[in-house]
């Protein structure tokens, strides 16, 4: 699980190159037998999480192809095929199964696009997959299988040893598919579950009674109004906690019993699984009431401070749903890592005194976090500790005991990071230096300003102020150290700095010069390497050709040799160029003329 990030950026440049196989689809495991607990496996070591994923993932696509010996497939089997020499997974890899060879591949989640709606991303990717993706989180760094999603909810297996080897809801994982980064996935042969198998509404519904019975939603996260009786049904509207709805008609479904209710001018079904029945009225034949009347004409009021008489039983029941409003507000509803947010709880058109309570979860998750339970304190406050979206919740109490809640969204940005950097750390007078800004995280656009002073001073220059230019150059005028500052600003006014000196030296001058510009046959003439100026510790090399030719002819390379000699050998013109280069790997040049002395 605490695999270093270089292994893995090994492992990725490790992939075998793979040909799709032909495209089988057999329908042989229902939802059922795929995810039975002794299906999952933990990793047998610190460093396996991706090899035991992958083993889950090939367990379950070979048992939708019907291997019998899909069990066989384990860290041990897997480990010589799959685990390369860096001590990583393979990337990409084709497994050897019984039935037909399987064909994997690991791909970024950017690259595929689905760091833009991460939960849409892997919601289509399991459709596509019902055997399951592996997803892997680079900076944890970890791995697990993301089996499903049902019902709104991911489901997957954590193959690390403290989890436990079945099926759970990925808000109980150590990682989310926000956080996914790589995935690896079937490409081949296409998998198919037994049809009716999933958990989800693909099943036919039982037959439909009619009915007429009064239900309260008790779930406290509400209950979402569908077209159909079934989670596969499209959401046409929202019943929330504490609403009291008119059950005209009942079936079962998916595991589910569904009751058809009108809520909001809108008709439709939810699962009465998260409602308790207040009163029953007499079951009814060929009723198909649309409206929220029972069948004594009893008025079901969902209205303000009302209450509603049920049927012959004579059992009253205080709806509390819009008893009063709760006008809570949230100080910001974008952070940054690191950053907090207060709540406020504000209360109108009831009957204090009131006490308030606060709640707050990532979004990809269920569970809600409690930051304070009920008190007179109407404002509470909240650091959330990893950068993603976070469900808010305040309720709101009344002297009556009725409750009223406020949802809020919250997008927790990662910390502003300033990544801005200086074309070189030493440079000549008159260089151009080249000051490049680059941020990341933070919330919104970012602005830039650009700063510097001599490392003897103390008041900075501004070179350029905020604006949107991602670049600014500086020539400086004095061989001294540069004091540089660069500054980045998001949308919210988070500033973050980066400062780096820049030595500065005096331009490097080739002083180099000749013997004499003059010679005649047979005579020796004397190169001599000079400078001044640069970061010193000078070599000089020396080169030389006849004016007629293009080559150029090496006498002596780089070193600390301060001359050299040349003997030409025809009477003609030369061309010398002497090269001075300092500490720094600066060079300069100079090119000189050698005439032959008429005779």
């Amino acid at each position: 699980m605490n695999l270093v990030k270089k292994i893995f950026a090994a492992l990725l440049c490790s992939a075998i190159i793979v040909t799709p196989a032909l495209s089988l689809n057999v329908h042989a495991a229902t939802f059922a037998q795929v995810n039975a607990d002794d299906v999952f496996v933990n990793q047998q070591t610190e460093y396996t999480c991706t090899l035991a994923s992958n083993v889950m993932m090939l367990r379950r696509a070979a048992m939708m192809m019907g291997d019998p010996n899909w069990e066989s497939i384990t860290e041990a089997s897997c480990r010589p095929t799959l685990w390369n020499s860096y001590g990583g997974m393979i990337c990409d890899y084709q497994y050897n199964g019984s039935i037909k060879t399987i064909t994997v591949i690991n791909r970024r989640v950017d690259e595929l696009g689905g760091k833009s709606n991460p939960k849409q991303f892997f919601i289509n990717m399991l459709k596509e997959h019902p055997e399951g993706v592996v997803i892997y989180d680079y900076d944890r760094p970890h791995a697990i299988l993301l089996t499903d999603y049902t019902d709104g909810v991911f489901y997957c297996s954590d193959p690390y040893y403290t989890y436990p080897k079945k099926r759970i809801p990925i808000s109980q994982a150590s990682i989310s598919v926000e956080s996914a980064e790589s995935v690896w996935y079937i490409i081949s042969p296409d998998l198919k579950l037994t049809t009716g198998s999933t958990n989800t509404s693909t099943t036919t519904s039982s037959s439909v009674s009619t009915v007429n019975e009064t239900w309260k939603v008790t779930d406290e996260a509400g209950l979402n109004l569908r077209s159909g009786a079934g989670t596969s049904n499209s959401i046409i509207g929202f019943v929330p906690q504490n609403a009291v709805v008119q059950v005209t008609k009942k079936t079962t479904n998916g595991g589910y019993t569904w009751g058809y209710v009108t809520y909001n001018s809108k008709t439709g079904w939810i699962a009465l699984n998260y409602a308790t029945k207040v009163a029953n009225t007499s079951t009814s034949t060929n009723t198909n009431t649309n409206t929220n009347t029972n069948s004594n004409n009893s008025t079901v009021s969902t209205s303000k401070t009302q209450t509603t008489t049920v049927a012959s039983s004579q059992t009253v029941y205080e709806d509390t749903h819009n008893v009063f409003d709760n006008n809570s507000t949230m100080s910001a509803s974008e952070i940054t890592l690191g950053q907090s947010v207060t709540l406020k709880g504000i209360a109108a058109n009831g009957k204090g005194p009131y006490t308030y309570a606060y709640y707050y979860k990532r979004t990809s998750q269920t569970s809600w976090t409690t930051i304070r339970d009920f008190t007179s304190s109407n404002t509470a406050s909240v650091q959330p500790l990893a950068a993603t979206e976070y469900d808010v919740c305040v309720k709101i109490k009344d002297v009556n005991g009725n409750i009223e809640k406020k949802y809020m969204k919250l997008n927790v940005r990662k910390s502003l990071t300033n990544q801005s950097t200086v074309s070189q750390t030493t440079a000549y007078v008159g260089d151009e230096i080249t000051l490049k800004a680059k941020a990341t995280g933070g919330i919104g656009s970012y602005s830039y300003a650009y700063y510097y002073k001599r490392h003897e001073n103390d008041q900075w220059i501004v070179l350029k102020d905020f604006g949107s230019d991602t670049t600014a150059v500086l020539k400086p005028l004095k061989d001294t150290d540069y004091d540089i500052c660069i500054k980045v600003k998001d949308a919210s006014g988070n500033v973050d700095k980066v400062y780096q000196t820049v030595k500065v030296y005096k331009a490097l001058v080739n002083n180099s010069d000749l013997s004499t510009h003059y010679f005649r046959l047979g005579e020796t003439i004397t190169l001599k390497g000079s400078a001044t100026g640069g970061s010193g510790g000078y070599q000089y090399a020396y080169y030389y050709k006849r004016a007629e030719n293009s080559d150029w002819i090496k006498l002596y390379d780089f070193s600390s040799r301060t001359s050299a000699t040349l003997t030409p050998l025809k009477s003609t013109t030369y061309d010398i160029c002497i090269k001075v280069k300092d500490s720094n790997g600066k060079v300069t040049k100079r090119y000189l003329t050698l005439f032959a002395r008429s005779k």
